[in-house]
């Protein structure tokens, strides 16, 4: 009898227990099926962006020392397309951009998130500051005092000023040129160049030092087939800053901003840099039609000057010099150096016009070193022939090398020594041309001269 109160009394308090659960689940279903409570934004008149930024122009026309802060007083909101977001590969933080028809501006936040790529929203400025880091416009919080002085503007909070309108919208980058996007009209703006790559100098490099004590940016040179350059600046916490530069030319979209008089691009998604393309040769001379013989002694030259010979090419591959012409005791040559280029690497050609190689061509030619500080096993002179390149496709013609006498470390400096006779290879109704090819650096910095350069026929 006992034991069936027992167990009697061990089902009312397991009945409990369970009732006494559903109970409070009922009371938490209940609680999570409750809206939140919702506080609409108010905004007042929407506004172009660069109507917005027009306030803070008076101020950028002063020196950065007597710049403060402005306040939108005005009921205004701004709304546009977000072009830029932290949440995309760590190049940006606690920031974003904003683009509508009128412009871009950069936006700095109390927060990170709910802030993304195709979001289209409206943003209530009234009560909040524009400011400037380096003449860039940026739209903010409260102002601040920063370790250099300067006035900054923090970051908003994002929920109590922005209402998202809808996701996932496409929104094309302006298609431009480098030289194009450096005025005030694009900073703040989304745009894509074609034909451009990363400048010779820069090859070997990363995009930024992640390893650096803390992480640091870096400035890459960006350039197109003229010459025209734009800084790419990446942050050293970007996912990708760690990654070898790309090496090919090709498109690249991002969004261009100002540092002081520099303009500059910011990569805001990694897979909008579509750089595997055959490089271009910046400002190759054009290719002159072909001969049966040539001879340059490059005494139609002075002193110091860059050999720019009709016909020939002179290109600077890596680096940023050229063969020129130098005069000792007298005479004219072409010399190419390493010494105070301050460079890694430096690969500099001189390409004769094309030649027949019908019948049997030699090729004669002088050679001579100064102040010799290459490596053992290295020399600083390659001599090559191709008879598929046509002055554009440096990278994909054949390039093979021809053997000849050049002065190397134990020849005297200064001192010129003959090549002896080449003979080039004999194609019928084909042209070929000649490359004298030089490498170095800062270090390894041997000067290396040329003179004489014949080709004539064979006996």
């Amino acid at each position: 009898m006992k034991d069936k109160m027992k167990i009697m009394k061990d089902i009312r308090y397991i009945t409990g227990i369970f009732l006494t659960t559903i109970l409070f689940l009922n009371g938490c279903v209940d609680k999570f099926d409750e809206e939140p409570p919702f506080t609409p934004i108010e905004y007042g008149s929407i506004v172009p962006i660069s109507q917005v930024k027009d306030l803070y122009r008076e101020e950028l026309s002063k020196p950065w020392y007597e710049r403060t802060p402005v306040q939108i007083t005005e009921d205004w909101a701004i709304t546009g397309v977000v072009i830029g977001s932290d949440k995309v590969n760590g190049n940006l933080y606690k920031e974003g951009y904003l683009e509508d028809a009128s412009g871009g501006i950069l936006l700095k936040f109390l927060s990170t998130g709910g802030f993304y790529l195709g979001d289209s929203v409206i943003i209530h400025v009234k009560d909040l500051y524009l400011g400037d880091y380096g003449n860039f416009i940026q739209l903010g919080d409260v102002p601040y005092t920063d370790n250099s002085g300067n006035y900054r503007v923090s970051g908003f909070n994002k929920d109590r000023r922005m209402v998202k309108v809808s996701i996932n919208h496409s929104f094309s980058p302006a298609q431009v040129g480098i030289q194009q996007v450096k005025n005030d009209q694009y900073p703040g703006r989304l745009v894509q160049f074609h034909g451009v790559q990363f400048a010779s100098y820069e090859l070997g490099k990363t995009w930024a030092d992640p390893l650096a004590d803390p992480p640091a940016a870096a400035n890459r040179y960006l350039e197109d087939c003229d010459g025209n350059q734009i800084i790419v600046r990446t942050s050293g916490y970007a996912s990708f800053a760690g990654d070898p530069l790309p090496e090919g030319n090709g498109s690249v979209t991002g969004i261009v901003t100002v540092f002081n008089d520099d303009y500059q691009l910011i990569i805001r998604d990694f897979a909008e840099v579509l750089l595997d393309g055959e490089r271009c040769i910046q400002n190759a001379q054009e290719l002159g039609t072909p001969v049966e013989t040539l001879s340059e002694d490059f005494e139609s030259f002075s002193d110091d000057e860059d050999i720019l010979i009709d016909g020939w090419q002179n290109l600077m591959i890596v680096g940023n010099r050229l063969w020129r012409n130098q005069v000792y005791s007298g005479n004219s040559y072409a010399q190419a150096t390493g010494y105070g280029s301050g460079l890694e690497y430096l690969e500099i050609w001189l390409i004769t016009r094309p030649v027949t190689i019908s019948t049997q061509k030699v090729l004669t030619f002088q050679s001579a070193q100064a102040y010799w500080e290459h490596e053992p096993g290295n020399h600083p002179l390659e001599v090559l022939v191709s008879a598929d390149y046509n002055g554009t496709n440096f990278y994909s013609a054949t390039w093979v090398p021809l053997s000849g006498t050049l002065a190397d470390s134990s020849t005297p400096a200064h001192a010129f020594v003959s090549s002896g006779n080449i003979d080039l290879p004999v194609a019928a109704g084909q042209n070929a041309v000649i490359a004298f090819k030089y490498t170095g650096s800062a270090t390894e910095s041997t000067s290396y001269r040329l003179d004489n350069v014949n080709i004539t026929t064979g006996k």
